[in-house]
């Protein structure tokens, strides 16, 4: 069937749009914060329907998105980074984010996020969402994305593949019920959220500086423009840091309803060559979120071991 109103894809969370800025990892995170009371699909369906051939949404031709050249990767083969999210000081969130490199003839990057609410949040809207990209080792450019969101009473499935030879890339969406909904993108060549935060994180962010990316979450295209606007002395849970403060602004978005909720962003990254994403904040319906990176570690040696550990260990204790 088509794509109706209500069967729009979920909005992004705040802590998604400024950690994918930057991991394009911190515009990840500030997205779960400005929750929604979504319950079950409004329209369920007994089995399986096929989908009909979806109409293409286009990049529009006026915007100069400009190819980047790669710098020094910003992340470790198997670093663990942990961020928490707060709302007005109250616990909301927290993402474990983990990048590991494939051992094979082709290596790739396998970029992987655990997002769960805290339990305070839980009782209002609990989400339990997981985020998968694998992209080219060498290059960076993403091959796929896979997305499980599962929120309050909504389980639903996101496969994203990339075509950058033809310029295509092919969103299904799989809900609990089996029903399928299938959205192509045409033109440009957008990175995914990993890729992209690593290609983002690469560049000499020098002050006074911006830069802009298009970059693809699920079944939503963003292209951002972000403004390094000065050096900051940051105090995190973490230490104190020379940070560099960025101002992240959305240029356009395939889906128009969510313009209006990407505002008041700012976020630092660490002032040295790794960038690492420090802190994100965002304004909600009323009040600010404020996402911190809290753990750094690496994974045990072992990859099987690692993930197991990882996918096993719950976020919210």
């Amino acid at each position: 069937m088509p794509l109706m109103s209500s069967d729009r894809p979920p909005r992004p969370a705040p802590l998604m749009i400024c950690l994918w800025l930057s991991l394009v990892a911190l515009s990840l995170i500030l997205q779960s914060a400005r929750v929604r009371a979504s319950g079950p699909d409004p329209h369920p369906r007994s089995g399986p329907r096929p989908p009909r051939p979806p109409k293409p949404i286009a990049l529009p031709a006026n915007l100069n998105i400009p190819r980047y050249s790669q710098g020094p990767e910003p992340f470790h083969d198997g670093e663990i980074l942990v961020y928490e999210a707060s709302w007005e000081g109250i616990p909301a969130a927290r993402a474990r984010v983990t990048l590991r490199r494939t051992r094979s003839a082709h290596p790739r990057w396998n970029g992987e996020m655990w997002l769960n609410t805290s339990r305070v949040v839980d009782v209002l809207y609990r989400m339990r969402d997981y985020f998968h990209e694998d992209f080219d080792y060498a290059t960076w450019c993403p091959d796929h994305i896979n997305i499980l969101q599962h929120e309050n009473a909504r389980l639903d499935r996101w496969l994203a593949v990339f075509d950058r030879p033809r310029q295509i890339v092919r969103a299904t969406r799989t809900n609990r019920q089996g029903r399928t909904w299938v959205r192509l993108f045409t033109g440009g060549a957008p990175w995914g959220p990993f890729s992209g935060a690593m290609m983002a994180l690469s560049q000499p962010l020098a002050p006074d500086s911006t830069y802009t990316f298009d970059v693809f979450a699920g079944g939503t295209r963003y292209v951002f423009a972000f403004t390094v606007e000065g050096r900051d002395r940051l105090t995190t849970p973490l230490g104190t840091f020379n940070a560099l403060r960025i101002q992240p602004a959305i240029v356009w978005i395939s889906e128009n309803s969510y313009r209006n909720e990407a505002t008041g962003m700012t976020l630092w990254v660490s002032d040295d060559p790794r960038h690492l994403p420090l802190r994100a904040t965002a304004a909600v319906f009323f009040g600010t979120v404020e996402v911190d990176l809290t753990q750094v570690s690496d994974a045990p040696r072992s990859n099987t071991a690692g993930r197991a550990a990882i996918a096993t260990t719950p976020l919210v204790q």
